[in-house]
This record gives C-alpha cells, structure tokens and sequence, in this order.
C-alpha cells in the first residue's frame, strides 16, 4: 500500500453502523486493523448522532437499521457532506437501494460477509478519496511541517527539497512513525533496484538531518531509524489528527 494511503488509514476515524451486535464487535475489531479509532452505532439514530458528534472520516453502514434505515441515514449526511466517503453493507442484493444509491456517491454497495481482501481493496478507495479531497500537510513539531503533494520539508515557511531516496525514506518513517523501521526494511525498500555501500543509508540520514531538525529522526540503537509518535500530532487544513 502507498505510505500516504496507509497514513491516512492508520490515523484516520471510522463509524461503523450495524444493529447485530456480535456482527458489530467483530467487524470493528478487524477495521482496528486499519483504522485509528472506530466509532459504534447499533441504530440509524444512535450512527446520525455520533456522526453530528465526532464527523468521522469514513462511514460504513448496513441497510436495514432500527429506528432510521441505512438509506434514511445515509441521506441525512449528504444534505450534510458529499464528500465523505461511505461504504454500505448489507446481507443480501437490495435491487430498490442499488437504483437509490446512484444519487448517493457511494464508495461501494457491498454483501456480507466482506472478506479482508475486499475490505482493504475499499478502505484504500476511502483513502485516495479522501486524499484527493485533502491538503496533505503535517505538522511534525513547532514550526516543522512535511507536504506529501509537493515532497518538501517546510521550516519557519522555508521550502526545503528533499532528494528522491531523502523522500522515500522520509515518508516510510512517516507511515511507519512511533514504530523501529529497521536498517534493513529501509534499505530493501529504497535501494531495492541498486547495489548500495553500508555506508549509503548512513550518509543519507546524516544529509538529511542537516537539512531539517535532527530531533525528528531518531537513531534506535544499531537498529533502525524512527519519527516519534507524538512529532506527528495533526494534519493541517483537513481531517486527521495524528
């Protein structure tokens, strides 16, 4: 999966609308696989008000829902927002909602049981929809900001050029952050196509380092490299909070 897609998953928020609750609870923890944090409703009313509540970046929703139906739902938020990406689900083919849900802009109509293939194959539509609908900016510390459109390290409103193996590595610690990406992982990843010295990654980092603030990448041990979890704290101008 692109980095900045897995980005946008890992940190961005789901709500999840389905009455069976062993169906629920089992469904959220897989999406957890993914997704940063999921919101539960076990009603269309319940799904509405948690929406109005937290505005979670991706919806999902089955169709047939006590007290407001998946369609009634479904509606209210695109009087609302067109743009949020939403995926239904459902037991069985509803031929009267799939001509409904023309209108609707859906990511995709979807029977249950959803394998994990299928599921990371919509979660991955979700974020290039999303993406596509973002300024993908970070802030990474005070006065410190990464730009995925551009490939530019920003500091005090000072555009710094990164090299291309400088973005590849970059953007993998960014996918990866809080987390060790060993020497390894890095080098099988952007030198995969060349015989690199054991030098080359260490020089690499001690170059990039003099062109940002050194405390972002850190050194684990002889390990790896890493960004800290609480650099990454939000994106700006948009949706997610990291």
């Amino acid at each position: 999966m692109d980095e900045k897609y897995e980005i946008l998953l890992n940190k961005s928020t789901i709500l999840l609308a389905e009455d069976e609750d062993n169906v629920r609870e089992s469904f959220k923890k897989v999406l957890l696989l993914f997704i940063e944090t999921v919101f539960c409703a076990k009603d269309g009313e319940e799904a509405y008000k948690l929406y109005n509540e937290h505005h979670p970046d991706i919806i999902i929703t089955d169709i047939k829902m006590p007290k407001l139906s998946g369609l009634e739902f479904i509606k209210k938020i695109r009087e609302k927002n067109h743009k949020v990406p939403i995926i239904v689900t459902s037991a069985y083919a509803d031929q009267d909602f799939l001509l409904e849900s023309i209108k609707l802009s859906l990511i995709e109509y979807v029977i249950k049981p959803i394998k994990e293939s299928d599921l990371n194959r919509l979660l991955i539509e979700c974020a290039k929809h999303i993406y596509k609908n973002s300024q993908t900016i970070i802030k990474l510390e005070e006065s410190s900001y990464y730009d995925f459109d551009n490939k530019t390290f920003i500091y005090k409103d000072k555009s710094i050029s990164l090299t291309q193996k400088e973005i590849e590595f970059f953007e993998l610690l960014l996918a990866h952050r809080g987390n060790l990406v060993t020497t390894q992982d890095i080098e099988d990843k952007i030198y995969i196509y060349e015989e690199a010295p054991p030098s080359a990654l260490k020089n690499l980092v001690f170059k990039l380092r003099k062109k940002i603030n050194a405390d972002i990448i850190q050194t684990v041990g002889k390990l790896g490299y890493m960004i800290p979890k609480y650099l990454t704290n939000h994106w700006l101008f948009k949706i997610f909070i990291l």
